[in-house]
């Protein structure tokens, strides 16, 4: 009996060493796959640019475009590409998604990358960039900033007889001429409808005006009046992002009224930049 066990014994020892060894073999591998299945956080870092970019572009909520504004200017770099393939493609996004071509273009304006311009610059003898630009557009607005507070240069090489270039030379030179001294509401507006309701902005702070002009309010016609005073009132850069993200809630009209007044706005805030105030 006895040697009958210790062979029981060692056969099971053999086979429990084997076990062992084919566990060994195995959990390289198992760690390997099991790692293979934990995000990298480079992979993560990138969700959250996209997701940043994304936000800006799509959302409706000024809070949200805000944060994901504030991100982008921290780390400009990192969305560089992804604003570049915006603007390539600002053309077929005029059709198909409005709203971000306008979004890519005023970005462009306020992170004032060369590339970018040289990017936009190409599309102004386009179709659908003549259309949209039969009154004060974002890509001319866009183009215009960076020359003027930029360090972009006009190329010679743009088709003289196209109208956005010609519009936007115009624009370029007129820039020199915006001034701080606040001025009234009937220099932007005038009529009944003003008189009747200037009631509704009179003593109104800057900042209580942006609210007035922005998305929140359903009145456009309340919208237009709080913008046109403000292109009138600003003197500081201290809401110039604040601008901004009216320019990304902006809406169109037969003649782009509150494009215009809300341009001037941000012309007369970056002055107040170049010269420190």
């Amino acid at each position: 009996m006895l040697p009958s066990l210790w062979l029981n014994l060692a056969e099971k020892l053999r086979v429990v060493r084997y076990l062992l060894v084919l566990y060994m073999i195995a959990w390289p591998i198992h760690v390997q796959d099991a790692a293979s299945q934990i995000p990298k956080a480079v992979s993560n870092s990138d969700q959250v640019n996209a997701t940043s970019y994304e936000t800006l572009l799509e959302s409706k909520s000024v809070a949200e475009q805000r944060e994901a504004l504030n991100a982008i200017l921290k780390n400009p770099g990192k969305y560089a590409s992804q604003i570049q393939n915006s603007l390539r493609d600002y053309p077929h996004l005029l059709k198909a998604n409005p709203m971000a071509a306008k979004r890519a273009a005023y970005l462009s304006a306020l992170m004032r990358d060369p590339s970018f311009a040289d990017i936009l610059a190409k599309h102004l003898g386009n179709p659908a960039v003549e259309d949209e630009c039969l009154y004060d557009c974002p890509i001319i607005f866009a183009l215009a900033i960076q020359a003027k507070f930029g360090s972009w240069k006009l190329p010679v090489n743009l088709d003289s007889e196209s109208t956005p270039v010609e519009d936007l030379k115009a624009k370029i030179q007129s820039l020199s001429n915006v001034g701080l001294k606040p001025g009234s509401i009937e220099d932007e507006m005038q009529g009944p409808w003003v008189d009747a309701h200037r009631k509704d902005i009179e003593g109104k702070t800057e900042e209580q005006l942006i609210e007035l002009a922005g998305p929140n309010t359903v009145s456009k016609d309340i919208r237009q009046l709080a913008i046109s005073r403000l292109a009138t009132l600003v003197n500081s850069s201290k809401n110039r992002l604040e601008f901004y993200l009216l320019a990304l809630n902006d809406f169109g009209d037969a003649s782009s009224e509150y494009r215009g007044a809300l341009y001037q706005t941000i012309y007369r805030a970056e002055v107040a930049k170049a010269r420190g105030l």
